[in-house]
């Protein structure tokens, strides 16, 4: 029911004006101007990303589940949440930091947990082992990271403890989720537990307890980038928040607009076409904080558009469009960025 808890919080979010492919495309992260302009919209930032792998027939199941227990209802490919799935909502708020992060905390883990292993076997003189962590990039960051360090081995393995210590015993975890972290780190003698181990020993469903674990590790990223007292572990966190949160192709696009081209422009000298450029400038008033909305829209524009949306309750372009007819969809969709922005 985990899974399914999400999804009924993300579809209560959208108010019934989404598909169900649209949060498919959320939780898988995919980088569409519609996918993001709805991570905005609907106040999705925390499930963004949560499941990059997720596969269409396994999400295709979950849907069906929903449907089938009358949790949920499809009219005209639109998700609607019956009275059964509100009063079936009944979890704590989700504490996922998906935008923020974007599978930046499994790296942090795997970097957190062949560290741990490294120094539990170095400080007993055993330094043949089999690494937790197969993956090069992660063998070759920690690698360096213990290079740096100007302690012993035994120093270095205290220090780290106690930050970890620190993080469980400080950090906003719940008891489960100390307990998950806990079994998923290797030492001397000491197994990481699988995550079947752990299911069988929590009496939960594996799904259940890797989605704990996932919310777990951005609840500890949130709290490293909030303590200046743990250098350790913040070295280990380097990279893993994301920096720039422009697709590569709006960021290109960003560099020609403070180099004073318009969208038309830049249309022409990147040989997309104007829809393209315009979804990137979408992007950019999400996530730009001097984006120039006066260049598009009016401050009256803004105000008759959002006396609609209160007004109808609702941020469908097609229906605002009836209503405001003079303005474009790429001006509505602006306004609407703009109108989140301000209450935000």
């Amino acid at each position: 029911m985990v899974f399914i808890s999400i999804l009924l919080t993300m579809f209560q979010r959208l108010h019934g004006e989404r598909s169900a492919q649209g949060v498919y495309h959320i939780l898988r992260g995919k980088r569409s101007g519609q996918t993001l302009q709805d991570v905005e919209n609907y106040q999705l930032k925390p499930f963004y990303s949560l499941f990059p792998n997720l596969s269409t027939d396994g999400y295709r199941r979950q849907i069906e589940r929903l449907i089938a227990e009358g949790l949920i209802r499809i009219e005209n490919q639109v998700v609607y949440v019956t009275d059964k799935g509100r009063k079936n909502t009944l979890h704590a708020p989700w504490r996922f930091n998906g935008w923020e992060y974007r599978g930046g905390e499994r790296e942090f883990v795997k970097r957190l947990a062949l560290t741990v292993q490294t120094l539990s076997y170095i400080r007993t003189g055993q330094t043949m082992f089999a690494p937790i962590q197969k993956e090069l990039h992660i063998q070759q960051f920690v690698k360096e990271f213990l290079r740096r360090q100007t302690v012993s081995v035994d120093e270095l393995a205290k220090r780290v403890h106690k930050e970890l210590v620190q993080i469980l015993s400080e950090a906003n975890l719940t008891d489960l989720q100390r307990t998950i972290l806990s079994y998923r780190l290797t030492g001397v003698q000491l197994t990481a537990y699988t995550w079947e181990q752990i299911a069988e020993a929590l009496n939960s469903p594996v799904t259940s307890v890797q989605i704990y674990f996932l919310e777990s590790l951005h609840i500890v990223l949130d709290f490293i980038e909030e303590h200046e007292d743990m250098p350790l572990v913040k070295s280990l966190a380097v990279g893993c928040r994301v920096e720039n949160y422009l697709t590569q192709s709006a960021e290109r696009s960003r560099k020609l607009v403070q180099q004073g081209y318009s969208i038309e422009q830049i249309a022409s000298l990147r040989n997309l076409k104007l829809s393209t450029i315009e979804d990137h400038m979408v992007e950019m008033a999400a996530n730009v904080k001097t984006f120039p909305y006066e260049e598009f829209v009016t401050a009256e524009q803004i105000q008759k558009v959002w006396q609609q949306i209160d007004r109808l309750q609702t941020k469908r372009l097609r229906v605002l469009k009836e209503r405001c007819a003079e303005l474009s969809y790429f001006q509505l969709r602006l306004i609407i960025i703009h109108g989140k922005r301000v209450d935000s």
